[in-house]
């Protein structure tokens, strides 16, 4: 991913962030070989979207989906009363996923890595300090669909590969850490039977074209 799209993205979520909206629901989705999807949701109720309006040049496109590049999505979904904002973005290992989420104050790796088929996934959350993007919100939602099985984590809830923290609001340092299974893809061998079926059709191929060129 180009630094170009990452100060893209961090514009669109900055924005929003520092607009006082309420709400944060994020997913990332981490795959054995490290690529994956990051998706941050923001949800403004009527109020907030009225006032962010008066200041926005082109209210028509409160979310900004017509100014991003091609690798990132924004989508606008009307929840209700509250309007959300989607941004959508994928990474191709870990380090971009640490670049996105290094873009945002408030956020600490502590570990962040495939090792010896397992995912090791360890940040902490600043919901308190002013400096912190995450301060501004009244609900929290944050997610990671792992690789493989869970193995150790500290989540609230737990759906298959899903984890779920729900911290409070303002409640300061929050730790977020989940180990996994990460199963890398193997090379299989072919059975007997198809291998001495491979080596016979070679062989008839073989035979064939040397009766074909004793003619000649």
């Amino acid at each position: 991913m180009k630094s170009g799209s990452l100060k893209i993205v961090v514009l669109v979520t900055g924005a929003l962030l520092l607009a006082g909206c309420h709400k944060l629901q994020a997913t990332t989705k981490i795959e054995s070989n490290g690529s994956g999807e990051l998706q941050m949701g923001i949800g403004f109720s009527a109020e907030e979207r009225a006032n962010m309006e008066k200041q926005n040049s082109n209210p028509q496109d409160f979310c900004n989906t017509s100014q991003t590049p091609p690798n990132i999505t924004v989508t606008e979904e009307q929840r209700g009363e509250e309007t959300w904002c989607i941004t959508t973005t994928r990474f191709k290992n870990l380090e971009q996923l640490r670049s996105l989420y290094e873009q945002r104050k408030g956020i600490k790796i502590n570990r962040l890595e495939i090792s010896d088929g397992k995912l090791y996934y360890d940040i902490d959350l600043d919901t308190l300090s002013e400096t912190s993007n995450f301060s501004a919100f009244t609900s929290i939602t944050w997610s990671v669909v792992l690789p493989g099985a869970p193995i150790e984590h500290n989540a609230d809830q737990m759906a298959e590969n899903t984890l779920t923290w729900t911290p409070i609001s303002r409640s300061g340092m929050i730790n977020i850490h989940a180990e996994s299974e990460a199963p890398q893809a193997k090379f299989k061998f072919p059975s007997c039977g198809a291998t001495l079926i491979g080596f016979g059709v070679v062989f008839m191929h073989l035979y064939r074209r040397g009766r074909n060129l004793s003619f000649l």
